[in-house]
């Protein structure tokens, strides 16, 4: 890697962390960005002033991008994300500097400490509510995946009726939603400084997402081996996607979280799974 590679991956950083304030409404929010965009700037100077090409460009669909992961998964995940693969940059400037004199060295040195530790407290520093509480949020959906895939799987070879498992599981999934939020009330006014309202709101609507997910295939598809087979699927990927943001959130290991959600979920589906079969066995219920 030369100047000129790292002196674009500068540009494009600051390009984006410079659109992302542009379009930014808070105002503590657009405090935090433009000292990132100073960061930014200040060491694609450094670079641009080493590299042969002077011109850098970036696309437009990159900035949309990142525009649209702002609305949609927080300035906090878009930050984070876009900083995530400055470990390997560190890496490549690390190796560089080998090749360079002392001073150079020097330089380089500063800058991997801007990407290391400053730029990380920087977003740090932002604080919305989608992370503030993804603690309710990861409850609701932990519980939702965890309870629900076991007692709908339960239920499917208990009543052997697609329409039937949709309408207990509904049922099933609302009153336990319900519940859900009131405990994490219960809980949030239990811990200083928590909004014990926002918490029992985030922790029940994720749960609610969950419900209406997994029950969709009952209702629409009618089959009910068929229905639990979307309703994998669809369990893996929802869990894929909180493993993946959280990670990206919080500085995690991806494949450590998802290997334990989907070991939990399996678990307990193998469990309902077995005790569905024995109760049918045992009652001979017939739906």
């Amino acid at each position: 890697m030369d100047a000129n590679y790292f002196a674009y991956h500068q540009y494009r950083d600051y390009r984006i962390y410079e659109e992302l304030e542009r379009t930014e409404n808070n105002p503590e929010f657009k405090s935090v960005l433009k000292k990132l965009i100073e960061h930014e700037l200040e060491d694609f100077e450094f670079w641009k002033n080493l590299a042969l090409k002077k011109d850098f460009k970036i696309s437009s669909f990159d900035l949309w991008k990142y525009r649209l992961m702002r609305r949609f998964l927080g300035l906090t995940f878009t930050a984070r994300y876009l900083e995530h693969h400055e470990q390997d940059m560190i890496s490549r400037y690390t190796e560089y500097a080998k090749t360079v004199d002392e001073d150079l060295r020097q330089k380089i040195n500063q800058i991997i400490e801007h990407e290391r530790l400053h730029e990380s407290e920087l977003i740090s520093q932002i604080k919305e509510d989608k992370v503030e509480f993804m603690s309710s949020i990861i409850l609701g959906l932990n519980d939702g995946l965890i309870e629900l895939t076991g007692a709908l799987v339960g239920f499917s070879f208990a009543l052997q009726s697609a329409t039937t498992v949709a309408l207990v599981g509904t049922i099933t999934g609302l009153a336990a939603s319900l519940s859900m939020s009131a405990s994490a009330y219960l809980q949030a006014q239990y811990e200083d400084g928590k909004d014990a309202y926002k918490a029992a709101f985030y922790t029940g609507i994720a749960y609610l997402i969950v419900v209406i997910l997994l029950i969709t295939p009952f209702i629409f598809l009618g089959n009910i081996y068929l229905s639990l087979v979307i309703m994998g699927v669809v369990v893996t990927l929802i869990i894929s996607a909180v493993s993946f943001y959280t990670s990206v959130v919080f500085e995690r290991n991806f494949w450590g979280q998802l290997r334990q959600m989907l070991l939990l979920s399996i678990g307990v589906a193998i469990i309902t799974f077995t005790l569905g079969s024995v109760l049918k066995n045992i009652t001979g219920l017939e739906i």
